[in-house]
């Protein structure tokens, strides 16, 4: 039995309006509300365990492949970033404990120093799933740019860097998470170890994830441009570093000894 379609009018002869896309109307009642929490919870469970499987086997094939069009199974690249920076903080915040071992490394080195970590901390944990989202259309501006000749756009670069940082904050908390709860009364090596350590993935996940997204260049070519690009973004990320300890400065009003 056809209707009429409740948003556009138009006749509704099979599921779908063919006009609109609205679904033929069917009355809510308990089975509807069953099959829409059923949906929603096995959909976004599949989606969001489906893109981090995928991310962990091949990163750069993963983006590739979402970007030109395959996306029906995974999960939106912006909020996966969102959702993976906020388990990330809550990790961090839960198992590891910074602000103690901030104290005792002060304590160690026995020093009074201008800058207060624990309020550093907390500002970045705070507010650090919108710090990774900020992060992604500015490093698309890098990669853009160094990779524009190789065929996608800046907005392409936007899902693409998305994709980088999901699989660096899942490499971060498969690997960098545990080494700082096991050296968490070792306040000196946890204030190298793990920075080295993020430092050493962070390079080596970029290498992985562009050379298995421009597949069709050669590695060298990719880890050339990749070099050029990790050393203009260091210097940039330096610069920003001054200007943003003189504005934290002047906001918290730290005052140098």
């Amino acid at each position: 039995m056809s209707e009429n379609c409740k948003n556009c009018d138009t006749e509704i002869l099979l599921n779908f309006c063919g006009n609109c896309g609205q679904k033929k109307v069917k009355r809510i009642d308990r089975i509807y509300l069953k099959d829409e929490i059923q949906y929603t919870l096995i959909h976004t469970n599949k989606g969001f365990f489906y893109s981090i499987k995928m991310l962990l086997k091949n990163p750069g094939k993963t983006a590739r492949e979402f970007v030109e069009g395959n996306r029906v199974n995974h999960y939106k690249p912006l909020a996966l970033v969102f959702i993976l920076s906020g388990i990330v903080a809550f990790l961090n915040h839960s198992l590891i404990h910074p602000e103690t071992i901030y104290a005792a490394y002060k304590n160690i080195q026995a020093t009074k120093s201008p800058f207060d970590m624990n309020a550093f901390y907390d500002v970045m944990m705070k507010y650090y799933s919108f710090i990774m989202l900020l992060n992604v259309p500015i490093m698309a501006l890098f990669t853009w740019l160094f990779f524009k000749k190789w065929g996608y756009n800046y907005y392409e670069n936007v899902i693409i860097c998305a994709y980088y940082l999901s699989l660096l904050l899942v490499t971060t908390t498969l690997i960098v998470l545990p080494t700082q709860y096991f050296l968490s009364d070792h306040p000196m090596l946890f204030m190298t170890i793990p920075s080295i350590l993020s430092f050493a993935i962070s390079t080596a996940t970029f290498f992985w994830f562009f050379i298995g997204l421009y597949n069709k260049k050669s590695p060298g070519d990719v880890i050339l441009r990749s070099l050029l690009m990790i050393g203009v973004v260091m210097v940039s990320f330096i610069i920003i570093c001054i200007l943003a300890g003189i504005i934290l400065a002047i906001v918290f009003h730290w005052k140098p000894h």
